[in-house]
């Protein structure tokens, strides 16, 4: 009897860790923004090599930051790698956020790459169908992190659509340290601008920025994970460095 009650406790903390807690909640706040479109034209296509190992791709099929043979990061394959939109996000008395969103921009366009040393900066357009607006993506390798900036002139906010990984669990302060699955859930208001925020199977760390504006993540859509920004200008940081995968303990003789 005593082994079962003992087997059930570490069950039920087996649970604890691995699934997210009723209190984080699962999408409270949060409008679900589907990735749009994504055209890449010829001139923006292909490879750019940022150093250190660090390059970035990008092809109608999505962006992604790899350094060496290791993906640090992929966009939703197929669509858009962000969403631009219209509207606000408030937070009552509470600490509770919530948007509203009166307009997206869901598909883009790439038209162009300008690369410097360290930097690839990539133009462009964010439309709806009827309306655009001016887009550009900064990627620079710094240090021990890659920057991904993102700015729409004339947007509240910015969606990034990143491709869903598995073990996605969040890094306190910013987030709580459990896996995110089916959920979603705002950024701390206090964590530091490009301090990590959640964590990947890839074994890179992303932060979220600017600070002083909502932030969160959603991952209540299968296949992708939403990061939302209520800026025109924000910025993804991600660790140039995927951690190596522990090696497995030899038997002892």
């Amino acid at each position: 009897m005593v082994a079962l009650v003992a087997s059930l406790a570490a069950l039920a903390l087996l649970g604890l860790v691995t699934n997210v807690p009723g209190w984080l909640g699962h999408g409270d706040g949060f409008v679900d923004v589907s990735p749009g479109l994504l055209k890449v034209d010829p001139g923006a296509k292909g490879v750019a090599t940022l150093g250190g190992g660090v390059s970035v791709s990008l092809y109608s099929d999505g962006l992604r930051i790899s350094r060496d043979n290791d993906l640090l990061l992929q966009t939703v394959i197929g669509g858009s790698m962000l969403s631009a939109v219209e509207g606000s996000a408030t937070t009552d008395g509470a600490g509770r956020t919530e948007e509203r969103v009166t307009a997206s921009y869901d598909n883009v366009t790439i038209t162009e790459l300008v690369f410097l040393p360290g930097r690839a900066s990539y133009f462009g357009t964010v439309q709806d169908g009827k309306r655009s607006l001016p887009l550009t993506l900064r990627i620079e390798s710094a240090g021990g992190v890659v920057r991904i900036g993102a700015s729409v002139n004339g947007a509240d906010g910015v969606v990034w659509h990143l491709n869903r990984e598995p073990q996605t669990v969040g890094i306190r302060p910013a987030l709580p340290a459990v896996n995110l699955r089916n959920s979603a859930a705002w950024v701390d208001p206090g964590a530091v601008e490009g301090r990590a925020a959640f964590s990947t199977l890839l074994g890179t760390d992303i932060g979220v920025g600017p600070q002083r504006v909502a932030r969160g993540v959603d991952i209540r859509t299968q296949g992708r994970t939403d990061i939302h920004i209520w800026s025109d200008s924000c910025s993804l940081t991600v660790s140039s460095q995927a951690r190596p995968e522990p090696t497995p303990r030899s038997a002892p003789a």
